[in-house]
């Protein structure tokens, strides 16, 4: 989410994954995190508690306010003291995940990701054991 690369229309596509960029619950022309943190009006409550609290929180801060429209969503992403308002946005909304129409994937693409996580578990599990074997050896 923080670097762009994410479930949004404009990624998607981007990476083709999708014909067009186009909001999938509002039908706005091109859905960026932008879009989603800030204007979506499927996600407008939710919306309305980020920014309020983000608001609360920069008031008790030096430095400037950081409002809906003065604060760019890479900073908000960036900044680890709205980590709880943000996660706590993301929970409460489908906004990062697939509920959206579906993605166009590669079969190829998707058991080769598949693979790699597999691949990846499967070290963690061994360097793991490794671990607990050493440290049951010294004991």
């Amino acid at each position: 989410m923080k670097t762009g690369h994410c479930l949004t229309g404009q990624y998607l596509a981007w990476t083709t994954r999708r014909p067009d960029a186009t909001c999938w619950w509002c039908q706005y022309s091109i859905q960026t995190r932008e879009h989603l943190f800030k204007d979506c009006p499927q996600w407008k409550s939710q919306q309305k508690t980020l920014w309020e609290t983000v608001l609360d929180k920069t008031r008790k801060l030096p430095g400037p306010t950081w409002g809906r429209s003065h604060t760019n969503i890479a900073e908000l992403l960036a900044d680890e003291r709205y980590s709880h308002a943000v996660l706590q946005f993301l929970a409460t909304t489908d906004v990062g995940r697939t509920s959206g129409p579906p993605v166009v994937e590669d079969d190829e693409d998707a058991a080769s990701e598949a693979s790699e996580w597999e691949a990846r578990d499967q070290e963690e599990r061994a360097w793991e054991r490794k671990e607990e074997e050493e440290r049951l050896g010294r004991e």
